[in-house]
């Protein structure tokens, strides 16, 4: 969470604590927490404390126990759409990259995309703004009455490319988890992208790794799993892409996700707006585009094979690994070093800090691409 000192050294006292190891006699003395996606907050951990105010600075809540911290009162706030564009940027590099590898244009595909929330609506803005195809399925938003062009699952999984945006769920006509059992997986075939961004049990893993030992199974891009950090090591390799759930890890992620929270925060506890969100962010990145082609572009901005292949390597203990590849690392260490990889992801081997398509500005003009605009 960057930027937390900035935003909150001059309100309350910060300690700083491991997302996974924070226990319920660290918070004995505190009157907020702050967190991430990998810190489970429910009864065990702030049962008879004194905290009166969760801040998770993520989109997804199925770490917070909501019913129980509303029963209890205490206040809660998420950080919702704050990674959207970074997602909608990781979805466009994996893309680019599969069909480099595949020798296909971007331009002729059509991406299916389940989920219409803050990042399949992102996604489809930077679909549009590129010019490819794209369908939308999100059964519980069109009962809602969305009015946006909706399909069903039936074409989607007829896409080129299938990206999955969506909360994991088990009640209700719709559940999410297990929606890419052995069913919905064997549909699929070779000329195929399958993307998983969302949560890892939207995709039965199990199910996964048999599928793709087949030799008309689609290419799969996982940055999510099952039981993350324990993995399943197998799937990793079967991958053409893996990353270790670092798809919204841009900058301006991070920081306006930061910067939500404290704003919950300041309203919670009747503070002042100090801060700005935009008095976080540094200068623009400048780029000079090669526009030899739209994906070559697209992977100057984000090359999605910094974060999920051998490019940047270093020593952790005798190994020589890469900064985040789940590839690199020996099967039976991929748990412990799960955490580590996703540590400063917002730091490229290439030199450049990860930013949104905002935080860049292109120094040639006549490029192929131009930056869209959230």
């Amino acid at each position: 969470m960057p930027g937390i000192e900035k935003l909150f050294s001059e309100i309350a006292d910060i300690t700083y604590v491991s997302g996974r190891l924070i226990s319920a006699k660290m918070l004995d003395n505190s009157d907020a927490l702050l967190c991430r996606s990998i810190t489970q907050v429910n009864e065990s951990l702030l049962d008879n404390s004194r905290v009166k105010f969760v801040g998770t600075a993520t989109i997804g809540i199925d770490h917070l126990d909501i019913e129980w911290l509303n029963k209890k009162g205490i206040d809660w706030s998420n950080a919702a759409g704050c990674n959207a564009p970074a997602v909608g940027q990781y979805i466009l590099s994996a893309i680019a990259y599969w069909c480099i590898q595949k020798n296909r244009s971007i331009k002729d595909l059509t991406v299916g995309i389940i989920g219409a929330g803050n990042v399949g609506s992102m996604l489809t803005k930077y679909l549009t703004h590129f010019g490819i195809n794209y369908k939308l399925c999100d059964p519980p938003l069109k009962e809602l009455g969305d009015e946006r062009e909706f399909t069903d699952l039936e074409s989607i999984l007829k896409c080129d490319v299938i990206s999955i945006h969506v909360p994991i769920t088990s009640a209700g006509e719709h559940p999410t988890h297990y929606l890419f059992s052995e069913h919905n997986l064997t549909r699929l075939n070779k000329n195929q992208l399958l993307i998983n961004a969302s949560r890892g049990a939207v995709i039965d893993n199990l199910a996964l790794s048999d599928y793709l030992k087949s030799a008309n199974s689609a290419d799969c891009i996982l940055d999510v799993f099952e039981n993350e950090p324990n993995i399943n090591s197998l799937l990793v390799n079967q991958c053409i892409l893996a990353t270790p759930h670092i798809a919204g890890h841009t900058l301006e992620g991070k920081l306006r996700g930061s910067w939500m929270i404290y704003a919950a925060f300041c309203k919670r506890f009747a503070l002042p707006l100090n801060r700005l969100e935009t008095e976080l962010y540094p200068s623009n990145n400048l780029i000079n585009l090669s526009g030899s082609s739209l994906e070559e572009d697209i992977l100057s901005i984000y090359d999605i094979c910094l974060d999920a292949m051998l490019i940047d390597s270093k020593l952790i203990g005798s190994r020589l690994i890469a900064s985040k590849s789940l590839k690199a690392i020996p099967n039976n260490e991929i748990k412990n070093q799960f955490d580590h990889l996703r540590k400063d992801a917002t730091k490229l081997s290439n030199g450049y800090i990860r930013r949104d398509y905002t935080g860049w500005t292109v120094n040639n003009k006549n490029s192929i691409l131009t930056i869209p605009t959230d």
